[in-house]
């Protein structure tokens, strides 16, 4: 039975530290954007591939579902709906901020 629980917070711990590189990863971009660093990098590809290699096609796929979350958001608020993320965070909301809001860690 420990062995099992060791299992289950190892895989745990490995999931957040994987959720933690791509939610890095995606703010480091967003600030690039903001510091008009020039897109596609070698720096930011290098780092990208890298978490690719390590997370595998998980990664991709999540970063793709976040941006997917961000157009819906994007939707919503241009129809004049509020969203969970608009309520938690009002007027005062960064892109940073946002991000964190939507990447939640386990």
């Amino acid at each position: 039975m420990d062995l099992e629980l060791t299992e289950i917070l190892d895989e745990h711990q490995r999931v957040t530290d994987e959720a933690t590189l791509v939610r890095d990863f995606l703010l480091k971009v967003l600030e690039d954007n903001q510091s008009d660093i020039p897109k596609f990098g070698e720096e930011a590809l290098a780092q990208a591939a890298l978490i690719i290699e390590q997370v595998g096609p998980g990664a991709f796929y999540w970063m793709t579902d976040i941006a997917a979350q961000m157009v819906v958001l994007s939707e919503a608020t241009l129809r004049g709906f509020s969203t969970n993320v608009s309520v938690e965070l009002g007027a005062q909301a960064t892109a940073q901020s946002i991000v964190e809001t939507v990447v939640r860690l386990p």
